[in-house]
């Protein structure tokens, strides 16, 4: 049923692994279009950065994502029930679980922004949020559509060590409608 829906990660913890894939969302549906609405990374960093922050970079899927761990889906509107071949994946199954993130390779880059960086690990930073697809969406003027067996996937991309340490959590929250 056409809507507009949501679905959020859970506490996701850094691998120190680059890239490391924290959440998809797929349309495995020959006759339903998703349109991606926003997609947003939030980032505790635990830990002083004196090398350059982590990247989070949304792409293409190569193709659809496997494993992971497929989250619940909240809707707009409680009359309306997401399709099931609308498939969002984050990396665990518990804030703060094992990682066993979704499987697949990033194709084309959308879009990429660095993170947060802290000079210090002493008191408590609160981070904007890293809002992806919206930025994307401004500046082109157009949505992102996904068609049957079209995936995105959000990556942390570490650019030098440390800078995606073991001890960082993300959250990612994803927006879509349904046609």
């Amino acid at each position: 049923m056409a809507g507009i829906f949501t679905a959020c990660t859970f506490r996701e913890v850094g691998s120190a692994a680059t890239p490391q894939n924290i959440a998809s969302i797929e349309n495995i549906d020959g006759t339903k279009l998703v349109y991606v609405r926003k997609i947003v990374v939030q980032c505790d960093m635990t830990v002083a950065l004196a090398t350059v922050t982590p990247v989070i970079r949304v792409s293409r899927a190569t193709g659809v994502p496997i494993g992971g761990t497929t989250l619940s889906k909240g809707s707009f509107d409680t009359t309306t029930t997401a399709n099931v071949n609308t498939i969002v994946r984050g990396q665990t199954a518990s804030d703060g679980g094992a990682l066993s993130g979704p499987t697949a390779t990033a194709g084309d880059t959308l879009w990429q922004t660095f993170l947060m960086r802290v000079h210090t690990a002493v008191g408590q930073i609160l981070m904007f949020d890293s809002e992806i697809v919206p930025i994307l969406a401004m500046n082109t003027g157009k949505e992102l559509i996904l068609r049957q067996n079209q995936a995105l996937l959000v990556q942390i991309v570490a650019a030098a060590g440390g800078s995606n340490a073991a001890t960082n959590h993300y959250i990612v929250s994803i927006v879509w409608e349904e046609n």
